[in-house]
Order: C-alpha cells, then sequence, then structure tokens
C-alpha cells in the first residue's frame, strides 16, 4: 500500500511533495524562532481563484505542549527555494493560553481525575507587533486588557471538559467556589468559563478531537458530542469578585437544564 500510495502522490503534481514542503517550512520557522521542536498537523489555503497563492493556515502543535494545537498564518513566495513568510505564527497566545489553562488547573484536578482545559486567547491586532517574550508574559497581557475600553477587556475564555467516570465527589458549592476563587485571586481581569460534564466515552471523543484542531474549529462530530450535555458557561466582569451566574445556576447546569450561553 505504501508503494502505491508514493506512486499515487507523485503524479498528482508533487502535492504530496508540496504537502510537506510547507510544513517543513513551518516547522523550521517556528523552532528557530523559539528553540522548540514543533509539528504541522495540517495546513490549509483557501483560493478564491484557481491562481490565488493567498494565505496559509496552519494547526500547530510545540513538542513541549502536544495536546494543545494553536493556528498560525503564512504566505509562501513561489519561487524556488524561498523562506516561508509570516502573516503571524499563533505561538504567543497558545503561550499566553497554557497560562490561563494552568491557572484553572488548580481547581480543575481536584474536582476530577480526568478532564481538558482549553484557553482561548486573541491577541488584539494592535499588540502583535509586541515581541511574544513581552505579550507572553500573563502581567503584561492583563495589563493591556485592563486598560482598554469595558467592551475590549476580555482576556480570553477557559473551556473545560470533565470525565464525569472520574470526579472525586466534591460538592456543586465546592466546586464553584473554587473556580470563582481561581477566576477572582488568580486571573486578574475579565474572563469567560465554560465547563462541560461528559461521559467517559463522550469525553474520550471529544479529547481526541481537542488534540488536534483549534477552539472554534472542532467541527460537527465535536458538536454532536457535546450537544445536550449538562454545562455551566459564566463571565467574571472586570473588577467583580463574583460569576455573574449564581451558585443556583450552576447547580441547575450542572443537572441540565438551559442557560443562556455567553458569545
Amino acid at each position: 500500500m505504501s508503494i502505491i500510495a508514493s506512486v499515487l502522490c507523485l503524479g498528482l503534481l508533487n502535492g504530496c511533495g508540496h504537502e510537506d514542503e510547507i510544513s517543513i517550512k513551518i516547522e523550521t520557522y517556528l523552532q528557530e524562532e523559539y528553540g522548540e521542536e514543533f509539528e504541522v498537523l495540517s495546513w490549509k489555503q483557501p483560493k478564491l481563484l484557481p491562481s490565488d497563492n493567498g494565505a496559509i493556515y496552519a494547526t500547530c502543535i510545540s513538542k513541549n505542549d502536544p495536546k494543545h494545537p494553536f493556528e498560525g498564518s503564512y504566505f509562501n513566495p513561489e519561487e524556488p527555494n524561498s523562506k516561508i513568510e509570516i502573516i503571524y505564527d499563533g505561538y504567543g497566545e497558545r503561550l499566553l493560553a497554557k497560562q490561563m489553562e494552568s491557572m484553572t488547573e488548580e481547581a480543575i484536578s481536584q474536582v476530577a481525575e480526568n478532564y481538558y482545559i482549553q484557553g482561548d486567547i486573541t491577541v488584539r491586532e494592535e499588540w502583535q507587533d509586541i515581541p511574544v517574550e513581552e505579550i507572553s508574559k500573563w502581567e503584561n497581557y492583563v495589563k493591556l486588557c485592563n486598560q482598554m475600553e469595558p467592551d475590549y477587556k476580555t482576556l480570553g475564555a477557559v473551556w473545560v471538559y470533565i470525565d464525569t467516570s472520574t470526579m472525586t465527589g466534591k460538592t456543586d458549592e465546592e466546586e464553584y467556589r473554587m473556580y470563582e476563587k481561581v477566576f477572582r485571586d488568580k486571573l486578574g481581569g475579565e474572563a469567560l468559563l465554560y465547563v462541560y460534564y461528559l461521559e467517559h466515552k463522550s469525553f474520550e471523543k471529544a479529547e481526541k478531537i481537542l488534540e488536534i484542531f483549534t477552539c472554534g474549529d472542532e467541527g460537527s462530530k465535536f458538536e454532536d458530542i457535546i450537544e445536550g450535555q449538562p454545562y455551566f458557561g459564566t463571565i467574571m466582569r472586570y473588577g467583580s469578585d463574583k460569576f455573574d451566574d449564581n451558585l443556583e445556576i450552576f447547580r441547575a447546569a450542572k443537572q441540565g437544564k438551559e442557560q443562556e450561553k455567553y458569545q
């Protein structure tokens, strides 16, 4: 099968070779830029016209953080032996999201033994020229967000997926208060929280998808998995020490009752 696949690949206008070339260029850039090993999981190049050589959107992982993909955008010049051109590599956002996940894990790890935490952060366009070593320091990022107008203060969102078969027996109130404490005492600004409660098989299916797709790009199969599952979604606003949604709403949400989703 491997010989047949290789022959087919060579016959398709060097398609497979081209894919390898793009991946290698992106991986080389990231490794040289950050001193770590990276892998391109997938990439796509939407084309409006057959002649369009537009932006490439690549989903990558750091070998030091293999379960959390991030997306960057690149341009590949048509000239032979040219280097990839970087529009935005997305790694600064991943470094920030990783810190957000780590802080949230302080609470989640006491609630369940098996879980997946996904931080979702978008660095504003006007900050993308700030060196990664500066913008990726959590305190620097929080300071920038907290200086924004009210509609733009949100640091980001934390998405949590819990394998309910491994929950440790914390009461609803204990669980709720731990989440609230992390958001109040650790994050330092306005942020969203979503917690999904999945039975074991659904969690395993969801985790496999989350490990290869970035937030918001998981696809319809993932939506089918979490559809109708109990979840809690809320926000702690800038300057507040409490979630917008109280303990009773949290309890109802865990029982699968409807609640408004924050967009």
